[in-house]
């Protein structure tokens, strides 16, 4: 029962003669609800059953031939909603891929994004965590504490790259971040670390 209806007085209905909430003009809820759907008749509201319920309008079984966006409406692109609506398929799709264009836009701006071979938009900046390296699990991975610490690629390239400027062997770096000794050597080709830090200092 709703708080509403909790507050409402009881009356006996003056239509059907039960002892029911008041809803309004002396009559229940369901007498004046039945009055209501019929036009608010000056005799009252009829007795349930005595009236046929008043005929549905009848449906616009139209269909256009397209829809407002210049689509087809065959039985490939028609669809209908549960509650009998129709719809164009291909509008709909039209819709969700902006609006994800939309969400990934505002999600990934000013980030690193690239195109992938399937023409998808990738962010290299969330995917290597670029945004959020956590200083304390790089430092515990450059110390050899790397145990049950799950590292992100940028916290790995950080250690790698911190442990390569102390001039630790490609072996030992691998074995402190846990990760394999080509990995650890592409992160310092890739940033240029891969000769002695003397021939470093000589350029």
């Amino acid at each position: 029962m709703s708080a509403d209806r909790a507050r409402r007085r009881v009356i006996t209905c003056a239509c059907c003669g039960q002892t029911a909430a008041h809803r309004g003009r002396g009559y229940c809820v369901a007498c004046y609800t039945r009055w209501v759907y019929h036009g608010r008749p000056a005799s009252g509201p009829p007795a349930p059953g005595a009236t046929p319920p008043k005929p549905r309008a009848a449906a616009d079984l139209f269909i256009p031939a397209r829809c407002r966006h210049g689509h087809v409406l065959g039985s490939a692109n028609l669809r209908f909603t549960p509650a009998g609506v129709r719809y164009c398929r291909a509008c709909r799709g039209d819709a969700e891929r902006a609006y994800r264009e939309r969400q990934f836009t505002d999600r990934h701006e000013g980030h690193d994004v690239i195109p992938t071979r399937d023409g998808r938009r990738y962010c290299r900046t969330c995917n290597r965590g670029d945004h959020d390296v956590d200083e304390i699990a790089v430092e515990r991975a450059a110390g050899g504490d790397a145990r049950g610490i799950r590292l992100t690629p940028a916290e790995r390239e950080a250690a790698v790259l911190r442990l390569r400027a102390y001039g630790h062997p490609y072996w030992l770096i691998a074995e402190r971040v846990g990760c394999a000794l080509h990995t650890a050597w592409a992160i310092c080709h890739r940033n240029g670390l891969t000769v002695s830090r003397r021939r470093r200092a000589a350029r």
